[in-house]
Protein backbone atom coordinates (compact mmCIF):
# COMPACT_ATOMS: atom_id res chain seq x y z
CA UNK A 1 0.00 0.00 0.00
CA UNK A 2 2.85 2.60 0.86
CA UNK A 3 4.63 1.59 -2.34
CA UNK A 4 1.64 2.54 -4.30
CA UNK A 5 0.98 5.46 -2.69
CA UNK A 6 4.46 6.91 -3.52
CA UNK A 7 4.07 6.00 -7.03
CA UNK A 8 1.15 7.69 -7.51
CA UNK A 9 2.21 10.55 -5.44
CA UNK A 10 5.43 10.04 -7.91
CA UNK A 11 3.08 10.36 -10.86
CA UNK A 12 1.00 13.54 -9.80
CA UNK A 13 4.07 15.18 -9.13
CA UNK A 14 5.57 14.28 -12.48
CA UNK A 15 2.07 15.45 -14.49
CA UNK A 16 2.16 18.36 -12.50
CA UNK A 17 6.14 19.60 -14.38
CA UNK A 18 4.48 18.62 -17.02
CA UNK A 19 1.90 20.81 -17.47
CA UNK A 20 3.40 23.72 -15.58
CA UNK A 21 4.33 26.11 -18.79
CA UNK A 22 7.64 27.06 -19.52
CA UNK A 23 8.82 30.37 -19.72
CA UNK A 24 9.01 32.09 -22.93
CA UNK A 25 12.33 33.18 -24.51
CA UNK A 26 11.35 36.63 -23.27
CA UNK A 27 11.02 35.92 -20.07
CA UNK A 28 13.93 34.01 -19.61
CA UNK A 29 16.00 37.23 -21.29
CA UNK A 30 14.47 39.18 -19.00
CA UNK A 31 15.15 37.64 -15.92
CA UNK A 32 18.82 37.35 -17.01
CA UNK A 33 18.74 40.66 -17.67
CA UNK A 34 16.97 42.34 -14.75
CA UNK A 35 19.87 40.25 -12.25
CA UNK A 36 22.49 42.29 -14.81
CA UNK A 37 20.85 45.84 -13.82
CA UNK A 38 23.14 48.25 -13.12
CA UNK A 39 26.34 46.13 -14.77
CA UNK A 40 27.91 46.95 -17.62
CA UNK A 41 30.04 44.15 -20.02
CA UNK A 42 32.73 44.75 -22.43
CA UNK A 43 32.30 44.95 -26.50
CA UNK A 44 33.37 42.07 -28.17
CA UNK A 45 36.89 41.92 -29.18
CA UNK A 46 37.04 40.42 -32.57
CA UNK A 47 34.19 42.67 -33.73
CA UNK A 48 36.32 45.84 -32.31
CA UNK A 49 39.68 44.71 -34.08
CA UNK A 50 37.30 44.05 -37.19
CA UNK A 51 36.00 47.36 -37.46
CA UNK A 52 39.12 49.17 -36.19
CA UNK A 53 39.79 51.95 -39.48
CA UNK A 54 36.76 51.18 -41.30
CA UNK A 55 34.46 54.23 -42.20
CA UNK A 56 31.17 54.25 -39.82
CA UNK A 57 27.94 53.77 -42.09
CA UNK A 58 24.60 51.47 -41.16
CA UNK A 59 25.12 48.54 -38.28
CA UNK A 60 22.41 46.04 -37.54
CA UNK A 61 23.60 44.21 -34.01
CA UNK A 62 21.10 41.15 -33.89
CA UNK A 63 20.18 39.89 -30.05
CA UNK A 64 21.73 43.34 -28.70
CA UNK A 65 20.81 42.31 -25.13
CA UNK A 66 22.06 45.13 -22.95
CA UNK A 67 23.63 46.57 -26.03
CA UNK A 68 27.32 46.33 -25.71
CA UNK A 69 28.68 45.64 -29.12
CA UNK A 70 25.71 48.61 -30.35
CA UNK A 71 26.65 51.03 -27.89
CA UNK A 72 30.68 50.58 -28.91
CA UNK A 73 29.91 51.03 -32.64
CA UNK A 74 27.65 54.03 -31.94
CA UNK A 75 30.62 55.82 -29.84
CA UNK A 76 32.25 55.13 -33.05
CA UNK A 77 30.20 56.92 -35.23
CA UNK A 78 28.46 54.37 -36.58
CA UNK A 79 24.54 54.30 -37.19
CA UNK A 80 23.06 51.85 -34.77
CA UNK A 81 20.07 49.21 -34.95
CA UNK A 82 19.98 47.02 -32.56
CA UNK A 83 16.97 44.52 -31.60
CA UNK A 84 16.30 41.91 -29.09
CA UNK A 85 13.45 39.86 -27.55
CA UNK A 86 14.11 41.03 -24.12
CA UNK A 87 12.12 44.55 -23.25
CA UNK A 88 14.46 44.85 -20.13
CA UNK A 89 17.54 44.51 -22.06
CA UNK A 90 16.36 47.04 -24.50
CA UNK A 91 15.58 49.31 -22.48
CA UNK A 92 18.91 49.19 -20.36
CA UNK A 93 20.93 49.76 -24.01
CA UNK A 94 18.50 52.79 -24.54
CA UNK A 95 19.09 54.14 -20.98
CA UNK A 96 23.07 53.58 -20.94
CA UNK A 97 23.18 55.22 -24.58
CA UNK A 98 21.29 58.39 -23.25
CA UNK A 99 23.44 58.54 -20.27
CA UNK A 100 26.56 58.56 -22.76
CA UNK A 101 24.72 60.85 -24.97
CA UNK A 102 24.73 58.43 -28.10
CA UNK A 103 22.05 57.92 -30.55
CA UNK A 104 20.90 54.38 -31.22
CA UNK A 105 18.16 52.86 -32.26
CA UNK A 106 16.88 49.87 -29.72
CA UNK A 107 14.12 47.97 -30.83
CA UNK A 108 12.49 44.99 -29.17
CA UNK A 109 11.83 42.36 -31.90
CA UNK A 110 12.12 38.74 -32.65
CA UNK A 111 14.72 37.61 -34.78
CA UNK A 112 12.43 35.41 -36.88
CA UNK A 113 9.97 38.29 -37.29
CA UNK A 114 12.08 41.54 -37.62
CA UNK A 115 12.30 42.82 -41.34
CA UNK A 116 16.24 43.45 -41.76
CA UNK A 117 14.99 44.78 -45.06
CA UNK A 118 17.31 44.93 -48.75
CA UNK A 119 20.49 46.04 -49.07
CA UNK A 120 20.26 47.98 -46.33
CA UNK A 121 22.96 47.33 -43.77
CA UNK A 122 27.01 48.16 -44.39
CA UNK A 123 27.49 46.05 -40.86
CA UNK A 124 25.52 43.01 -39.58
CA UNK A 125 26.49 41.93 -36.21
CA UNK A 126 25.86 38.24 -34.85
CA UNK A 127 26.96 37.69 -31.63
CA UNK A 128 26.34 34.05 -29.70
CA UNK A 129 23.42 34.51 -31.47
CA UNK A 130 24.35 31.05 -32.91
CA UNK A 131 21.30 29.07 -34.69
CA UNK A 132 18.98 31.90 -34.65
CA UNK A 133 21.43 33.65 -37.56
CA UNK A 134 22.08 30.50 -40.01
CA UNK A 135 18.04 30.07 -39.94
CA UNK A 136 17.87 33.11 -41.12
CA UNK A 137 20.70 33.89 -43.50
CA UNK A 138 19.14 34.57 -46.55
CA UNK A 139 17.39 37.61 -44.76
CA UNK A 140 20.87 38.49 -43.27
CA UNK A 141 22.56 38.20 -47.01
CA UNK A 142 19.94 40.17 -48.74
CA UNK A 143 19.79 42.75 -46.12
CA UNK A 144 23.67 43.75 -46.18
CA UNK A 145 24.56 46.50 -49.13
CA UNK A 146 27.40 45.39 -51.81
CA UNK A 147 30.32 45.91 -49.77
CA UNK A 148 28.41 45.24 -46.61
CA UNK A 149 30.29 42.70 -43.91
CA UNK A 150 28.93 40.18 -41.43
CA UNK A 151 30.61 39.77 -38.47
CA UNK A 152 30.30 36.53 -36.01
CA UNK A 153 31.39 35.40 -33.34
CA UNK A 154 29.89 32.31 -31.38
CA UNK A 155 30.04 28.71 -29.51
CA UNK A 156 31.33 25.57 -31.48
CA UNK A 157 28.22 23.07 -31.10
CA UNK A 158 30.63 20.28 -29.98
CA UNK A 159 31.97 21.75 -26.88
CA UNK A 160 33.10 19.90 -24.09
CA UNK A 161 29.90 18.88 -21.61
CA UNK A 162 31.76 19.56 -18.93
CA UNK A 163 32.19 23.15 -19.59
CA UNK A 164 28.84 24.67 -20.25
CA UNK A 165 26.76 22.28 -18.15
CA UNK A 166 26.13 19.95 -20.79
CA UNK A 167 23.79 21.85 -23.10
CA UNK A 168 24.41 21.34 -26.76
CA UNK A 169 23.77 24.35 -28.36
CA UNK A 170 26.39 26.63 -31.15
CA UNK A 171 27.47 26.03 -34.56
CA UNK A 172 28.28 22.62 -35.97
CA UNK A 173 31.78 22.29 -37.39
CA UNK A 174 32.49 24.65 -40.52
CA UNK A 175 28.24 25.32 -40.59
CA UNK A 176 28.72 29.28 -41.24
CA UNK A 177 31.00 29.21 -44.43
CA UNK A 178 28.95 26.77 -46.10
CA UNK A 179 25.29 28.42 -45.04
CA UNK A 180 26.35 31.69 -45.62
CA UNK A 181 28.16 30.53 -48.95
CA UNK A 182 26.92 33.33 -50.91
CA UNK A 183 29.45 35.77 -49.44
CA UNK A 184 33.01 35.87 -49.59
CA UNK A 185 34.38 34.61 -46.77
CA UNK A 186 36.93 36.68 -45.34
CA UNK A 187 37.82 35.04 -42.46
CA UNK A 188 37.14 31.98 -40.57
CA UNK A 189 38.76 30.33 -37.17
CA UNK A 190 37.43 27.28 -35.50
CA UNK A 191 39.75 27.58 -32.01
CA UNK A 192 39.92 27.17 -28.23
CA UNK A 193 39.49 30.71 -26.39
CA UNK A 194 37.77 32.26 -23.22
CA UNK A 195 34.27 33.05 -24.43
CA UNK A 196 32.67 36.46 -24.95
CA UNK A 197 30.00 35.32 -23.03
CA UNK A 198 29.62 35.32 -18.98
CA UNK A 199 28.01 31.87 -18.77
CA UNK A 200 31.33 30.67 -19.68
CA UNK A 201 32.86 31.94 -16.67
CA UNK A 202 36.03 32.75 -18.49
CA UNK A 203 37.27 29.87 -19.55
CA UNK A 204 39.04 28.64 -22.78
CA UNK A 205 35.45 26.91 -24.80
CA UNK A 206 35.48 26.03 -28.91
CA UNK A 207 34.79 28.95 -30.61
CA UNK A 208 34.04 29.75 -34.22
CA UNK A 209 34.54 33.22 -35.62
CA UNK A 210 33.58 34.81 -38.85
CA UNK A 211 33.79 37.90 -41.25
CA UNK A 212 32.24 37.89 -44.55
CA UNK A 213 31.54 40.40 -47.05
CA UNK A 214 28.99 40.86 -49.63
CA UNK A 215 30.68 41.36 -53.14
CA UNK A 216 29.40 44.01 -55.38
CA UNK A 217 27.42 43.21 -58.56
CA UNK A 218 29.95 43.13 -61.07
CA UNK A 219 29.03 45.39 -63.80
CA UNK A 220 28.28 43.53 -67.73
CA UNK A 221 30.56 44.94 -69.98
CA UNK A 222 29.09 46.41 -73.16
Amino acid sequence: MYKTLVVLALCFSGLAQAQTPRPSSQEVWNDLFAKREGREYQFNKFLAETVKGKQPGKALDVGMGQGRNSLFLAALGWEVTGFDISDVGVRQAKETAQKRGLKLDAQVGDVDKFDYGKQRWDLVVGMYMHEYLTRNAKKIVDSLKPGGMLVIEGIHRDIDKDSLRGERYGHRTNELPKVFGQLRIRYYEDTVAPADWEKSGGKPVPIVRMIAVKEPVAKKSR
